[in-house]
């Protein structure tokens, strides 16, 4: 009898001895589990996206930008002011001692959604036509801010424009607002620093803000009122 040659088969080594059915069965069972995993990868991808999108809603707007923050600037190229200390001031009463330096720099502050003045300290960023004490402009230094205040004897409105347009459209971390008493027309501030100008020096000033922004004991700032 002649010999019957068996025809060389392409299945690979799991899948011999199967038959047709249980072929297509398997098939159809891995097709399924390659969904399932698709299903669970994009669902997860899904959710980080939402995670990253909240998160991007929740941060501050200036997070990220300005000065970096780390603690307060103590070697810069100014002086560094001296240290009236941080605390809150029990029932948002007035501070009766004098501070160290006009406008204050550091020391005993109102904290709250409410104030004597009728505004939350820290208060919000931005431009004040009215004089904000200096209980709340501290906090506000110490959330790492600027403030840029002017006294002039008479209207000022070419000063007050100049200043103005130093604030970038995002005021955070910016407060200005009329001062009376300074020892000249113009006086920026940071937390334990200060320079007093008698005329905008645009340039001296963004110095000063490149130096001493977001430096000080609560960096990041983030409005809680």
């Amino acid at each position: 009898m002649a010999d019957i040659k068996r025809k060389a088969t392409t299945r690979p080594e799991s899948r011999r001895g199967m038959t047709k059915g249980q072929i297509r069965e398997e098939r159809r069972n891995r097709s399924k589990s390659r969904a399932r995993r698709k299903h669970t990868l994009l669902m997860f991808g899904g959710i980080l996206f939402a995670i990253i999108f909240i998160a991007a809603l929740v941060l501050p707007s200036n997070f990220g930008s300005q000065n970096t923050g780390g603690g307060v600037n103590s070697g810069g190229y100014l002086p560094i002011d001296t240290d009236d200390g941080r605390t809150h001031i029990e029932g948002n009463t007035p501070h009766t001692e004098a501070y160290s330096v006009v406008p204050a720099t550091s020391g005993p502050h109102w904290a709250g959604a409410t104030t004597p003045l009728g505004i939350p300290s820290p208060a919000r960023w931005g431009r004040y036509d009215a004089v904000i004490p200096d209980e709340i402009l501290i906090h506000n230094l110490e959330h790492g801010g600027i403030g840029l205040h002017y006294d002039c004897a008479e209207e000022c409105p070419e000063i007050v424009a100049e200043l103005d347009d130093i604030i970038p459209q995002n005021p955070s971390q910016y407060i200005m607002s009329p001062y009376p008493g300074l020892p000249s027309k113009i006086a920026i501030t940071s937390w334990r620093h200060h320079i007093y100008l008698d005329e905008v020096d645009v340039d001296e000033i963004r110095k000063f803000i490149d130096e001493y922004q977001d430096r000080a004991p609560e960096q990041v700032y983030q409005n809680q009122y």
